[in-house]
């Protein structure tokens, strides 16, 4: 009767054991990351008898957790990768929005304003008009200004949002170092018998990891867990975590980079981390927010430039060359607060229309400089002292050590410095500072038209300029100009081939020679004195809102912004698209997990009812047990 008592027994300690597991299961329906747990029964060691093998009874093999290492992969990658899109959706759609809105974007200031240049061309002399264009370039400047700063907030905010993710990133990995430890301890203590609310725990926090990064696991030989980030940057090994460091850009003190903390020496690390809010973050800075800024300051200067020079090469209401209507913007150069040498770095813009809104680095090895675009990756060295690329000419001097570095950025500060500069409405160059006239005795019928100024370093004119027409100019028998006043002269011109218009240079102005003249006939090019009336700078300042002068010649100011606008909203469009695909994915995933190792109340219910049965179909055996026995006791009193 012993072995049927002991049987019995064994299986009701087997079978509360599975009650308590089952109970445990139907606890914790509702609890985040929890794997349905199971009972695996294994008989106990038979008896042998003459008759062969008896069973002793049950007992407890393990008890496990429903897991599938796929499906827990899967999920943590989806994880990573719907966490990373949504936030930078949510960046990108917030860029877009200020972009598009009428009431803040630019767009609609440049129409007024170039609008607003034509109606002081169809009145040069009015006050009213003028006053109105500074109002309007005011309120460019202020669009200008404005998207800058909101761009900056957006920075500063993207600032915070890596700090915290790093933050968060050394918490969970310290407490995944410390599960590890748990982990390993328990399952020796256990002899090998898996303890399965600290893996499920492990589970949920390298899951909250990877809300913030994506990660790489490796489980190791004891049970521990390896994590890496990025190219293979471990975070956790074993029981020991490394933590990521924030530290500021030794170029720009506005932004935060991420680097390996307790390293003598910073290292910007973020190109290599991909993947959730940290890996979101990084990646809408350099892909969406960076390049934004970058077309932004690229139109702002070469508004400012282009605008400028026409400015300058006409002349305002009391008489005077025009000066620079918005502030001259100029490249930003910084050193990375690390040199040791002396050397000393400026840059210029020359060609406003071949600025790229990159930025490019310059480093001394010692040997040589390297100048690297920080965008395509391009380099071109030398010894110096001077370098020019894409527009900018870099200027170096003094006495450079190894290792020195410079950071110059020809547009970064483009859009924040952008302002009015020309003093009052009056000073607003509308006339040209020359005017062409033929000589009222002329008997051919030569012109001189399309009188234009490219460069008004010549200007005033001490005397006039005239243009005698000789049919012997330039000797045997070459017929064309007489100059005086200037030199540049003769200027060949045949009446014969030329009579429909040839494109002269001259006096730093450009102008057209067509018609008939005949010999002795005269053209002057004189001072543009008392000419209030005068408007054609201003409908050459009005023709520059379609004129190619940026990109190389490729786009005017509003193919820029229009650029500008529809890459921020394609890159929105995209983000939203992959947002709503990894979230479905991301459901998914987590729907095949839960089907596998989540907890589904009807089949524990069904399992509670038969563990109950069995349960009470033991507590018979025992009590058969107990009635035999208490038979045979009976059967030796007799």
């Amino acid at each position: 009767m012993a072995d049927t008592l002991n049987i019995g027994t064994s299986a009701l300690l087997s079978l509360q054991r599975a009650i308590s597991t089952t109970g445990h299961n139907i606890a914790n329906v509702n609890t985040e990351g929890y794997s349905r747990q199971r009972v695996e029964f294994a008989t106990l060691p038979p008896q042998r008898t003459g008759a062969g093998f008896l069973g002793t009874g049950v007992t407890i093999g393990s008890i496990t957790r429903s897991f599938d290492q796929f499906l827990a992969d899967d999920v943590r990658a989806r994880t990573s990768s719907s966490t990373g899109v949504e936030l930078f959706r949510d960046l990108a759609s917030r860029m877009d929005g200020i972009l598009a809105d009428p009431a803040v974007g630019l767009g609609p200031a440049l129409d007024s304003f170039f609008s607003s240049i034509q109606d002081v061309a169809n009145n040069p002399s009015s006050l009213p008009e003028r006053q109105v264009l500074l109002g309007e370039a005011q309120g460019l400047a202020d669009r200008f200004q404005y998207l800058d700063t909101r761009f900056r907030e957006l920075g500063a905010e993207v600032n915070v949002r890596i700090e915290n993710a790093v933050r968060d990133i050394n918490s969970l990995a310290r407490s995944i170092a410390d599960l590890n430890e748990q982990v390993v301890r328990a399952t020796a203590q256990a002899g090998g018998q898996p303890p399965n609310d600290l893996l499920d725990a492990r589970d949920r926090a390298i899951n909250q990891l990877a809300e913030q990064i994506g990660v790489t696991t490796v489980t190791q030989d004891d049970g521990a867990i390896n994590v890496l980030v990025g190219n293979g940057q471990a975070l956790v090994v074993g029981f020991n975590a490394e933590a990521l460091a924030t530290f500021t850009d030794p170029f720009d003190p506005t932004r935060t980079n991420v680097g390996i903390a307790g390293l003598p020496t910073q290292g910007d690390i973020g190109r290599f981390l991909s993947g959730g809010q940290l890996g979101a973050a990084l990646d809408f800075r350099s892909r969406v927010l960076d390049g934004t800024r970058n077309e932004l300051g690229l139109l702002a200067t070469g508004v400012a430039s282009t605008f400028n020079a026409q400015h300058r090469n006409g002349l305002d209401l009391n008489g005077q060359l025009g000066g620079d209507f918005f502030r001259p913007l100029t490249p930003t150069v910084v050193d990375s607060n690390a040199n040791t040498g002396t050397a000393a770095v400026t840059a210029a813009i020359d060609d406003a229309s071949a600025l790229t809104g990159d930025s490019y680095r310059l480093s001394f090895d010692g040997a040589q400089w390297t100048l690297r675009n920080e965008t395509t990756g391009s380099a071109q060295t030398g010894a110096g002292p001077a370098f020019s690329v894409d527009g900018v000419t870099v200027t170096i001097s003094g006495t450079p050590a190894a290792g020195d570095a410079f950071l110059i950025d020809p547009v970064a500060q483009g859009a924040n410095l952008f302002e009015v500069v020309v003093p009052n409405a009056a000073a607003i160059a509308a006339a040209g500072p020359l005017r062409s006239a033929a000589s009222p005795g002329n008997a051919g019928s030569g012109t001189l038209t399309g009188l234009a100024v490219e460069d008004p370093s010549g200007l005033p004119l001490a005397t006039p300029v005239t243009l005698t027409f000789n049919p012997d100019a330039l000797g045997a028998g070459v017929p064309g100009y007489d100059v005086a006043g200037v030199p540049g002269g003769p200027i060949a011109f045949d009446p014969a081939s030329d009579s429909g218009g040839i494109e002269v240079t001259l006096a730093g102005a450009t102008f057209t020679l067509g018609g008939q003249p005949v010999a002795g006939d005269v053209l002057t090019i004189e001072n543009n004195v008392d000419g209030v009336g005068d408007n054609r700078n201003a409908l050459a300042l009005g023709a520059l809102q379609g004129a190619p002068v940026l990109n190389g010649g490729q786009a005017s100011y509003q193919d820029a912004y229009a650029s500008l606008v529809a890459g921020v909203a394609v890159q929105t469009r995209q983000a939203t698209t992959a947002a709503n695909t990894e979230s479905a994915l991301l459901q998914q995933a987590i729907d095949a997990r839960d089907s596998a190792q989540g907890v589904n109340l009807d089949e524990e219910a069904a399992n509670l009812l038969r563990y109950q049965q069995a349960y009470q179909a033991a507590a018979q055996v025992i009590a058969v047990a107990d009635e035999v026995f208490q038979t045979l006791l009976a059967a030796t009193r007799r």
